[in-house]
């Protein structure tokens, strides 16, 4: 079971706010999401790990300096002597910072200087590689929308390189860091100095790092790699303890994507752990329904077979809808045809099923509906693929029905519920009542 967490008051916080994260990534993609709306700003927070493993999103706080942020439950406070002050129960896992737009260098290119904006400064790296440091990696937010961050390997070259990054004795900046800040000594050159000591990586591209996964010494060849190799774990939202609440998570996302036109079909995966009531839902791709399959979202083994997160299995596949086009509607019940699984999608997610009986198929309807579809009854999903089976125009024989009126949307809608658990687990207008579609005990199907 996640515990809860306190604050450093020891006070319990919302429930609601206080999200746990199955990785250090992921906890970090949710606090970078929320600085959108003051991107360009002095930031720092942190990642903190608590005695089940998971990762939770917090805030910096100092004596009489910043205020606790409202939206994180959490707080580190730091002292005046430089110590932490961090909840019970927690460990510090990462730093999180981001940082005010940097002056152009009196030496500086302008390449180098957008390299150096959207870069670690050396006193954040200098912190990471100490041998005195307080956490072992960090995470920067770069105001064009880049998460990326810096894990150190405690090498001999880490040492050294710590040792020219660090302050004088007297708190003033060394040779390097002066040289640095005005250009003499190229951001390229501090890139590749920290590529070589620890170990870089993209989490979320932006403008400068295009690509996800590690950062190498060739990184400026290989942000032109087209279609790049997945290298790694896929974004995930928040936990749950039940599927239904991932499903709102992933359905409020692909809400906020298709605000942004043109409008897509975006596509995710919920997984659940192999032992424990852990939910959480990928975070949605822009992905054709038709052409997702994990390989589009996670990276391969040396076998070339997609890898999902330890201790976790695929519990239902997502996606959203396409609009229907107008000379692709039926002259009845056009809302209820417009807010269900298309057939064309459902024979997708039959075939799906019948590889993988356990799997659900969850859908978000465009006025704002959650759905849900599971069947173990693999005869009748078959039988049910044969009739939604494409014809030699490429049209399906229960669409073209539905067009010509010779079956109605609830009739569809009726066939579906009959061969497995058909369910809304959130309501709109045209799916008023949250719980179970039965179908009529007799179904009339009209060939045409």
């Amino acid at each position: 079971m996640i515990s809860i967490p306190t604050e450093v008051a020891n006070t319990a916080p919302d429930p609601v706010l206080n999200r746990a994260f199955i990785t250090a990534n992921d906890a970090a993609a949710h606090l970078h999401e929320s600085l959108k709306d003051r991107r360009n700003s002095e930031y720092a927070g942190f990642i903190l790990k608590n005695q089940d493993g998971y990762f939770f999103p917090s805030t910096e706080i100092t004596d009489g300096g910043f205020a606790k942020d409202p939206n994180l439950p959490l707080a580190v406070l730091l002292k005046p002597d430089g110590k932490f002050v961090v909840p019970d129960g927690y460990t510090v896992a990462a730093r999180f910072i981001s940082h005010v737009d940097v002056m152009k260098g009196t030496e500086e290119n302008l390449v180098e200087r957008i390299q150096r904006k959207y870069f670690f400064t050396i006193p954040d790296l200098f912190a990471v590689m100490t041998h005195r440091r307080k956490f072992s990696s960090c995470y920067f937010s770069g105001s064009d929308g880049c998460l990326i961050s810096y894990v150190s390997r405690n090498s001999e070259f880490e040492q050294e390189l710590s040792s020219q990054l660090s302050k004088a004795i007297d708190g003033t900046s060394k040779t390097f860091e002066r040289l640095y800040a005005r250009g003499a000594i190229p951001s390229s050159i501090l890139i590749l100095l920290a590529v070589a000591a620890g170990e870089v990586t993209a989490v979320i591209p932006g403008d400068l790092w295009r690509r996800r996964g590690r950062v190498n010494a060739s990184w400026r060849k290989e942000i032109l790699q087209q279609n790049p190799p997945i290298e790694l774990m896929p974004v995930c939202g928040p936990i749950f303890k039940d599927a239904k609440g991932a499903a709102h998570y992933a359905h409020t996302q692909m809400a906020e994507f298709r605000k942004k036109p043109p409008v897509k079909q975006y596509s995710g995966v919920i997984l659940k752990h192999k032992t424990k009531d852990v939910f959480v839902a990928t975070e949605p791709v822009d992905s054709d329904y038709a052409n997702f399959s994990r390989e589009t979202l996670f990276p391969k083994d040396h076998n070339g077979k997609p890898q999902i997160p330890a201790d976790f299995r695929i519990y239902g596949i997502y996606h959203s809808m396409n609009p229907v086009p107008d000379n692709r509607l039926p002259s009845v019940e056009v809302e209820l045809y417009k807010n269900f699984f298309s057939p064309s999608d459902m024979r997708i997610g039959l075939d799906r099923i019948a590889v993988a009986p356990n799997q659900r198929l969850f859908l978000s309807t465009l006025d704002g509906a959650v759905l849900r579809f599971a069947s173990t009854e693999i005869s009748k999903v078959t039988e049910l693929l044969a009739k939604l089976a494409c014809q030699a125009d490429g049209r399906h024989d229960i669409e073209q029905q539905i067009i010509d009126g010779v079956m109605s949307p609830q009739q569809f809608v009726d066939l579906v519920a009959a061969v497995g658990t058909l369910s809304v687990l959130y309501s709109s207008k045209t799916w008023p009542s949250i719980g179970q579609v039965h179908a009529p005990v007799a179904t009339v199907i009209v060939e045409a």
